[in-house]
């Protein structure tokens, strides 16, 4: 009986050491990083629509209504939801690694656009309640402000806070979080400026 009992308590104190182990090894997982590419352009004309510059070079914008939740059915927030106000700077993407660039181009050839930025950069992808906001200032033309955050919940999700300055001292806000797809462009609309956006899970 006694040797019975002290297998099973050998046995036991096995499982638990490799329970244990598991656990241990689960927390210490990498956290994965996303290359993170932007489009940034104002719009000059009011007929203009994206599919001029989409069909142009064969890419369809993709917009996605789902935004800054985890269930698909819930109703869409105006307002950026409050995030960690710590602000981090984040390695550049280099340029050979953009896979925006045709429509950065497009729109630089187009009389109804005007490109604003096209920059990237890697990140963690970071929890939802702990998301970092990064400044988008230097990397875009003047007249423009603002910064991004990009987490992940269940969903990766690209958090909007920019502000526009018009010619005539108006200021046009952006400010929106929406639901992303990994290696999908997303357009994000605003009557006066856009963004194309594409997260893809950065490689080594």
């Amino acid at each position: 009986m006694r040797h019975n009992t002290l297998a099973r308590l050998k046995t036991s104190a096995i499982v638990l050491l490799a329970l244990l182990a598991g656990a241990a090894g689960a927390q210490q997982s990498p956290v994965q990083a996303y290359d993170v590419e932007l489009v940034i352009f104002r719009t000059l004309s009011s007929s203009a629509t994206p599919e001029e510059w989409g069909a142009e070079k064969g890419l369809a914008p993709q917009q996605l209504t789902v935004p800054d939740d985890e269930s698909p059915n819930a109703p869409a927030p105006t307002i950026a939801p409050p995030l960690a106000m710590s602000s981090e700077t984040f390695p550049a993407l280099p340029p050979a690694r953009f896979k925006l660039t045709s429509i950065d181009e497009s729109l630089k050839r187009s009389r109804n656009y005007q490109s604003l930025g096209h920059f990237g950069w890697t990140q963690p992808g970071f929890p939802r309640t702990e998301a970092h906001y990064m400044s988008i200032d230097s990397q875009v033309a003047p007249g423009l402000t603002g910064r991004v955050a990009l987490s992940r919940g269940r969903y990766l999700h690209l958090t909007l806070d920019l502000v526009l300055e018009g010619s005539g001292g108006e200021r046009y806000l952006l400010q929106q979080t929406r639901r992303m797809r990994s290696n999908e462009r997303h357009y994000i609309d605003h009557p006066k400026f856009g963004i194309i956006a594409l997260i893809t899970p950065a490689q080594g």
